[in-house]
């Protein structure tokens, strides 16, 4: 019981925290933008926590945003974890991760069409410290959303 009264505890005093344009939290949920380097392409969207140290992640291709990925990931450990996706264009991909603090985080894994790497709960500036991105580009903050463009 008393297990369970710490992690609804900590479920109001998340959902009590302003997260600025990182995050939005409710009751039993925690969303966080994500960026990702798959196959030399910009995908961004948005992965949902759960209290029971699992979640689920939405990304579209920021060049062809008909190409879309959905998947999961669950915690293994108290700031590590590991994540699948599937993307509507055949391809897949399983990564592990590292929290960088209750909301924030970055990862690598491999998918089918080759290296990858994501963040989640940063913003694009923070982000490129962590991705991996195509030779010769750089991740930039536009109007319209992040983006690749050439250095």
């Amino acid at each position: 019981m008393a297990k369970l009264t710490g992690l609804l505890f900590l479920a109001v005093m998340i959902s009590g925290c302003a997260t600025g344009s990182n995050g939005r939290t409710s009751l039993f949920s925690v969303t966080a933008p994500v960026l990702a380097v798959l196959h030399d392409d910009l995908f961004v969207g948005e992965a949902v926590g759960y209290l029971d140290r699992t979640g689920s992640i939405d990304i579209r291709s920021a060049l062809d945003p008909s190409v879309k990925c959905v998947g999961g990931f669950r915690y293994t450990g108290s700031r590590i974890g590991v994540a699948d996706v599937r993307c509507n264009d055949g391809a897949e991909g399983r990564f592990s991760f590292n929290s960088l603090s209750a909301l924030s985080g970055y990862g690598y894994g491999r998918t089918t069409r080759g290296p990858a790497s994501f963040t989640f709960g940063l913003a694009p500036e923070e982000a490129a410290n962590y991705l991996t991105l195509p030779k010769g580009m750089r991740l930039i903050r536009k109007p319209e959303g992040p983006t690749l463009e050439p250095i």
